[in-house]
C-alpha cells in the first residue's frame, strides 16, 4: 500500500507585497506548503503599497557589500526569465555622489569595487563631461551637480506595480489562495504558538505557520491591541515621489536613458515608462506619522487614508525634487508636476532587512524591514525567507536580518554610527545596506505642497 501523502505545512502569509508574494511563490514551488495570502487593501496590487508603483531601481551589484551585492546579482538571472512577462528593463544605472560627501563617495567606490569583482563592465565617470558622453547627443543634460562614480551597463528598472500583478498571478497558478480585502488585526495565541490570525471581520483563520510581511504597517499592527507583541526598532517613514509628463516628441528624446542616482542626497530618476511619465523620488530619512492610536508609531498616511487622496507631499521636498531634475534634465525641469505621493518605506535602524523567528512565539515569522532597497530583489528574497523559515538561514545574511541585530549594533555603536537617520546630513548603515540622508521629520498638513505649486516655475 503506498505510503500516505506527506501532509503540508500551512502558511498564512500576511501582507501581498514584494516579500509576500515572492515568499510564497518560493514556498509553492517548493511542494511542501499550502499558502493563503492575505492583504488588507480590497484591491491589489494595493494602490497605497510601496511596491505598487510606476518603477522601481534595479541595481545590479550596486552595493558596498559584497554578500548584497551577489544576492543583486542573483535577482538579475531570475528578472531576465520569460516568466516575469518583461517587466525588468536594463537600461543601465548611474551611481554617483560629489566628492565632498563622505558617506555617498565611499559607498559608490565600495559598489564599484564590488561590480567589477562579479565580472561587470562597470566603468568609472570622473564628472560631468564623462557623465554626458555616456548619453545620446540628442538628450539635453545638465551639470549633474559637479558629480563623478560609475556607469553599470547592467541594471535598469522594474515596471513596479505591473511586476507584483504578474507575481500574484503565479501564485495564483501554483495553487495559492489571495485573499483581498482581509485585513488582519490580531493573532490567535495559545501560549507561545500561533495557531491563525483574527481579520477585522472577526473571522479566525487558523495555519501551522504565519509570516507577518505587511511592509510599513508591520510596526503598527504589532503595536495594535490585537497582537500586542514587542518589535525592534522599525519605523514606516514616508518617501517623496513626484512625476512628469513628457509629449511623445519628449519621450522619443528621452526613451534610451539610464537610471540615474545620487548616493549622497538621494535624488534619483527614471526613463519614461510606457505612457510617458517620468518618475523621480528621494530615497531619503523621510517622514514619520505617529499616531496616538498605535501609541505614537508612525502610520502610513496614503492616497487611500481620508483626507489625503491628493497625494500631497511636503514642499521642501518638491522643491527637491526639481533642482535634482535641473541638475540632470534641466528641460524637463521646467514641466509641471503631475502627480506626487508618500511612498512608506518600512525602516529598520542599519538598512538591514528584519527576517527572523518573533522570539516570543514558535512559528510567527517577521518578513520586513524593507528599508527602501528590497524590490529589486523580489524574484529571489523568497527563497532567503523560506531558508528562514526552514531554520537554515543564509549565513551570508541571517545574522544582520536577526530580530536583534539592530539592538545588538546600536549597544555596541551607538545608534548614529549604527546609521540611524535622525541626526542631519548624508548616512551610511553599519552593515553597508544603503545610503540615506536628510533627517527624520514628523509629517505636518501645513507643510504640505498646495495644487498650484505643482505647476512650472515662472
Amino acid at each position: 500500500m503506498a505510503a500516505a501523502a506527506e501532509k503540508k505545512t500551512h502558511v498564512v502569509i500576511v501582507g501581498a507585497g514584494i516579500f509576500g508574494m515572492s515568499t510564497a511563490l518560493w514556498m509553492l514551488r517548493d511542494g511542501k506548503y499550502n499558502v493563503t495570502v492575505l492583504d488588507k487593501c480590497g484591491i491589489l496590487p494595493a494602490p497605497d503599497a510601496a511596491s505598487t508603483d510606476l518603477n522601481k531601481i534595479v541595481r545590479a551589484g550596486d552595493y558596498a557589500d559584497p554578500a548584497l551585492a551577489k544576492l543583486c546579482l542573483d535577482a538579475i538571472d531570475l528578472w531576465r526569465l520569460p516568466e516575469w512577462k518583461g517587466t525588468y528593463h536594463e537600461t543601465g544605472v548611474f551611481a554617483l555622489s560629489t566628492s565632498d560627501e563622505k558617506d555617498g563617495l565611499a559607498f559608490v567606490d565600495a559598489a564599484y569595487k564590488n561590480c567589477r569583482d562579479y565580472g561587470l563592465d562597470a566603468q568609472l565617470v570622473d564628472g560631468p563631461n564623462a557623465i554626458k558622453s555616456r548619453y545620446p547627443s540628442s538628450v539635453p543634460t545638465g551639470s549633474f551637480g559637479g558629480r563623478q562614480g560609475y556607469f553599470n551597463p547592467i541594471g535598469g528598472w522594474a515596471e513596479a506595480g505591473r511586476a507584483v500583478d504578474v507575481g500574484l498571478k503565479m501564485v495564483r497558478q501554483l495553487g495559492g489562495t489571495i485573499r483581498a480585502g482581509a485585513e488582519v488585526t490580531g493573532l490567535v495565541k495559545e501560549g507561545k504558538e500561533i495557531k491563525g490570525v483574527v481579520l477585522k471581520s472577526g473571522e479566525e483563520v487558523k495555519s501551522d505557520l504565519v509570516v507577518v510581511a505587511a511592509g510599513a504597517w508591520t510596526p503598527s499592527l504589532f503595536a495594535s491591541p490585537g497582537v500586542a507583541s514587542r518589535f525592534p526598532d522599525v519605523i514606516a517613514t514616508g518617501q517623496s515621489v513626484g512625476t512628469i509628463q513628457l509629449t511623445p516628441e519628449e519621450v522619443e528624446t528621452y526613451s534610451k536613458i539610464p537610471v540615474v542616482f545620487n548616493l549622497d542626497d538621494g535624488w534619483y530618476c527614471f526613463p519614461p515608462n510606457p505612457d510617458g511619465l517620468v518618475k523621480m523620488a528621494i530615497h531619503g530619512a523621510g517622514v514619520i506619522n505617529p499616531q496616538p492610536s498605535t501609541n505614537g508609531v508612525s502610520v502610513p498616511r496614503t492616497k487611500l487614508t481620508p483626507g489625503a487622496e491628493d497625494g500631497a507631499i511636503p514642499l521642501e521636498m518638491l522643491k527637491r525634487l526639481r533642482k535634482g531634475m535641473a541638475e540632470v534634465y534641466p528641460e524637463l525641469a521646467k514641466k509641471d508636476f503631475v502627480t506626487t505621493r508618500l511612498c512608506w518605506y518600512c525602516d529598520t535602524v542599519t538598512g538591514d532587512w528584519l527576517i527572523d523567528y518573533h522570539p516570543d512565539y514558535t512559528n510567527l515569522v517577521l518578513a520586513t524591514g524593507g528599508s527602501g532597497h528590497a524590490f529589486k530583489f523580489a524574484p529571489v528574497i523568497g527563497r532567503e525567507i523560506l531558508r528562514v523559515v526552514e531554520r537554515d538561514p543564509n549565513p551570508s545574511y541571517g545574522e544582520r536580518w536577526a530580530f536583534y541585530f539592530d539592538e545588538k549594533v546600536v549597544a555596541a555603536e551607538g545608534k548614529e554610527a549604527a546609521g540611524d537617520v535622525s541626526r542631519e546630513g548624508g548616512e551610511t548603515s553599519k552593515a553597508g545596506a544603503d545610503v540615506r540622508a536628510g533627517m527624520r521629520k514628523v509629517l505636518r498638513e501645513e507643510d504640505l505642497l498646495k495644487p498650484q505649486d505643482l505647476k512650472a516655475q515662472a
